[in-house]
């Protein structure tokens, strides 16, 4: 008993190519927090920070990265967790450090849906940074 020629071909499906996700734009968005919780300023020891925020010298804002994708025939904006309840008036470093972590949450999400590594920073720049009130 000998198989035919054709009863031993296999059709092996191959998965169909996806067009790669086109990154788009970057910018990292700094703005005001909406529902800022300022409770942690009744502490005795922030005293003088409290009266500060309550003079209007600071305010809490979020800070997040966007990267607009063109995915399969469609814009779509990715955004990163982001983190509420900054002060706004934190330094440049300290800023710079905030948005560097929202990047590198981001990057993984931009690689897991397809854009390459070659169209993503390895790190984050300080001209993607845009306060918006």
């Amino acid at each position: 008993m000998s198989d035919s020629p054709h009863a031993r071909r296999r059709v092996v499906a191959v998965p169909a190519r996806r067009p790669p996700a086109e990154l788009r734009a970057l910018r990292a968005v700094v703005e005001e927090d909406p529902d800022p919780d300022v409770s942690y300023l009744a502490q005795e020891d922030l005293a003088e920070r409290r009266t500060a925020h309550e003079r209007g010298e600071f305010g809490l804002v979020g800070v997040r990265v966007e990267a607009d994708v063109f995915i399969e025939g469609t814009e779509q904006t990715l955004t990163s967790p982001g983190l509420w309840g900054v002060e706004s008036d934190l330094s440049e470093d300290e800023l710079d450090q905030l948005v560097a972590e929202e990047w590198s949450a981001l990057r993984a999400v931009l690689k897991a849906v397809g854009v390459s590594t070659e169209q993503l920073p390895l790190e984050a720049d300080r001209e993607w940074i845009e306060w918006r009130t």
